[in-house]
């Protein structure tokens, strides 16, 4: 695990989750709105912190995982977004996974992050291949993973809960400018 991982976008920082953003991230995690899409639910104070030992074993298996949001201008912890891995019928998947404040829906971070990861995840980490798993009605993150250069691939359920797959791989050339 490198300690001292970090990305840079014009607007953000991500890095790896610590203990310490438990009473941060635990508000964003409590929020329905936020949530709403989510194949875990509403989570409470326990299951956020939960989430960040996943992140700190996951980062210690992988060296990736979910980074956390920090926005530049107030320094706040505003969501996460990184690399999930998934383990289907078919084989490991590697998803870029993201989830923001509700205040901070709208202006374009979760596509700044994402992109950063996206581009991450090919040239450091030499991942070819990449998913999003988004519920069809949420069309602020389908527009998200078609911004990433992601396309439609295929419908599924995962965790009983009906979800499309959007794909995109380092050979398709279709990076949008960042």
């Amino acid at each position: 695990m490198n300690p001292l991982f970090h990305i840079k976008t014009p607007r953000l920082n991500l890095r790896y989750f610590t203990p310490n953003d438990l009473d941060i991230l635990t508000p964003i995690f409590a929020d329905p709105e936020v949530m709403h899409y989510s194949i875990s639910g509403v989570k409470t104070r326990s299951q956020t912190e939960e989430f960040i030992n996943r992140r700190l074993s996951q980062y210690q298996k992988y060296n990736f995982g979910l980074y956390a949001i920090v926005h530049q201008a107030n320094q706040e912890l505003i969501g996460y977004c990184g690399l999930l891995v998934w383990n289907f019928e078919t084989g490991e998947e590697i998803e870029i996974g993201y989830r923001l404040a509700r205040a901070y829906w709208g202006q374009g971070l979760a596509t700044e992050a994402a992109i950063a990861v996206r581009d991450y995840a090919w040239k450091q980490l030499n991942i070819n291949r990449l998913i999003c798993i988004i519920d069809p009605d949420n069309i602020r993150s389908i527009r998200v993973a078609k911004k990433l250069g992601m396309n439609y691939e295929k419908d599924t359920v995962i965790e009983n809960i009906n979800v499309s797959i959007y794909s995109i791989s380092s050979s398709d050339n279709l990076f949008p400018k960042s």
